[in-house]
């Protein structure tokens, strides 16, 4: 299932992320599932950067992050994807955080879960 999920992102979409994401899957796959980073480091390494391009993190997107936590409350990480998003015309998102919901002009999915 998250495989074809996976696939079909990839085939259908030009894909794209920031350090930041980065940053949250080298933190959460150590914190949280003891993860060793060399791992991490491996799979984003082979399966993420042979199909991702990673979008720059600066002051324009600063601003339109600041404006999202102004505007929407959203947390400041998060703010901060949307302003990348924002920033380079992208509106689809790839995640299960419920939050991106509520902002205008961003749509999310996230895997389908099987009955």
């Amino acid at each position: 299932m998250y495989e074809d999920f996976y696939i079909k992102l990839l085939t259908q979409n030009k894909v794209c992320t920031d350090a930041l994401v980065l940053d949250e899957l080298i933190h959460l796959s150590h914190k949280k599932y003891s993860v060793p980073y060399k791992v991490t480091l491996g799979f984003i390494d082979t399966i993420i950067k042979p199909y991702a391009t990673i979008l720059s993190i600066g002051e324009e997107e600063f601003n339109q992050a600041s404006r999202i936590m102004k505007d929407y409350g959203l947390k400041p990480s998060d703010a901060i994807h949307v302003g990348v998003m924002k920033t380079n015309g992208i509106e689809l998102i790839v995640s299960e955080d419920k939050d991106f919901d509520k902002i205008e002009g961003v749509k999310r999915t996230w895997i389908p879960v099987s009955t």
